[in-house]
């Protein structure tokens, strides 16, 4: 898909997926359709695996290479996707599944760190054909300012694959 495609995509996806999150006010039948649309044609386009069929709820993984602070001792890794309700972390040195942590997001630019809470979620020992090493984490209670600034996070990150 050229950029200019993929820019309208992200154009159109982006107050959907807004008012998906906020619910005020809640997306239509025909809105949420689209929506699910949307992000599935994202998802192929960064070379995620289709949701199973009828996962509307499911959010969108958006690719990117952030630099990320974790656990106790400061560890670093790189955010490989990032969506509303987690991020993938690549490292060769993967957490244990259920293991609570609290990462710093460095969104860059000379932005202030993005702080939140999180828990190992799963992990891939291993690079292989579905991705590089490392572990995913689903965040924990996320604040109203929180999830503004994953929001932003997230349409920042869809702008740039967009290369726009």
């Amino acid at each position: 898909m050229d950029h200019a495609k993929l820019s309208q995509l992200v154009s159109e996806f982006v107050p959907l997926n807004r008012r998906r999150i906020a619910g005020d006010p809640p997306l239509t039948l025909v809105e949420l359709q689209r929506w699910t649309e949307l992000r599935d044609l994202l998802a192929y386009e960064f070379g995620h695996k289709p949701p199973i069929s009828g996962a509307v709820d499911r959010p969108l993984r958006v690719p990117t290479h952030l630099k990320v602070r974790y656990g106790p001792e400061g560890d670093e890794g790189v955010v490989h996707n990032f969506s509303e309700g987690g991020v993938f972390i690549q490292t060769e040195q993967p957490l244990a599944p259920g293991t609570p942590l609290h990462l710093a997001i460095d969104p860059g630019e000379g932005e202030a760190s993005l702080e939140l809470n999180a828990v190992v979620m799963w992990v891939r020992e291993i690079t292989n054909m579905d991705g590089p090493a490392g572990f995913g984490v689903a965040f924990e209670n996320v604040g109203a300012a929180e999830a503004v600034a994953i929001g932003a996070r997230i349409e920042c990150a869809l702008r740039e694959a967009a290369g726009s």
